[in-house]
């Protein structure tokens, strides 16, 4: 996904990007004000990586914040949605062309990720 379409998404999201060299993550989303805070000390294609993980919770479920902090199961299935969301957003730049086994390698996937 070219930044283009990265600023569309978040334009359309109403959803503010901060980046900051001095985050202990990748990223993180703080719903309260819908603002996504990206490290800016990772390179390049891991901060795009992880904002658009974030993307896809805002996309997903930005109304969800306490049933996300409430049971393992749904924080894991909300996880797994926001990687899917990441990783769709990436290869949708492949215009459907890209080596499935590259992408699970790359992403630390195993063989039943669907895209």
């Amino acid at each position: 996904m070219d930044d283009f379409l990265i600023q569309q998404l978040v334009h359309d999201l109403s959803v503010d990007v901060v980046y900051n060299s001095n985050l202990d993550a990748g990223a993180h989303y703080f719903s309260a004000m819908n603002t996504i805070v990206v490290n800016s000390s990772l390179p390049i294609f891991d901060q795009k990586k992880n904002l658009l993980h974030e993307l896809g919770h805002v996309a997903k479920h930005k109304d969800e914040v306490e049933l996300y902090n409430t049971a393992f199961s749904l924080h894991s299935k909300m996880e797994y949605e926001a990687n899917q969301f990441m990783i769709n957003s990436l290869i949708s730049e492949y215009d459907g062309h890209f080596n499935y086994s590259v992408v699970l390698e790359t992403f630390n996937l195993g063989l039943g990720w669907k895209f």
